[in-house]
């Protein structure tokens, strides 16, 4: 079983979209999303990347070699899990100030389609994927 937002479950989203997508519009524009998660349990903060075209074609770690990403997601642990299972929409995430947008947000508009598709993504890979409980923030130790 995966953990969540490890490398190994990054790489099994990769693969999921690269099998469900297998089709590829060589016209279609090309959108970069960085989601980045913090406060991951044990892990701090988590990047990872998920680039579409008329879908999500695939989902890689991050590389010191990358071009920055046209889009970037930002939220804490907590939430990017809840959306992960689906218990969540990025809508009420956003709209309730849990998930931030910042970039070409013009262009994220342009992907929604293809955007949405990520939540079948997290939803084929919810069965075997564990989700470690968020760290006790009222038990850590104050400097």
């Amino acid at each position: 079983m995966a953990e969540f937002l490890s490398d190994e479950w990054i790489r099994a989203l990769g693969a999921a979209a690269r099998a469900a997508y297998a089709a590829r519009d060589a016209d279609a524009e090309v959108l970069v999303v960085e989601p980045v998660v913090r406060d991951v349990p044990g892990r701090g903060e988590i990047r990872y990347r998920v680039t579409c075209d008329t879908t999500v074609r695939d989902v890689t770690g991050p590389s010191p070699h990358d071009a920055p990403a046209d889009v970037r997601l930002e939220t804490d642990y907590p939430t990017a899990a809840a959306l992960a299972r689906g218990e969540v929409n990025a809508q009420h995430a956003l709209a309730d100030g849990r998930l931030t947008v910042s970039g070409d947000v013009a262009r994220l508009a342009g992907h929604a389609s293809a955007i949405a598709k990520l939540g079948d993504l997290f939803a084929a890979l919810r069965a075997t994927t564990s989700f470690p409980a968020p760290a006790d923030r009222a038990a850590e130790p104050r400097s």
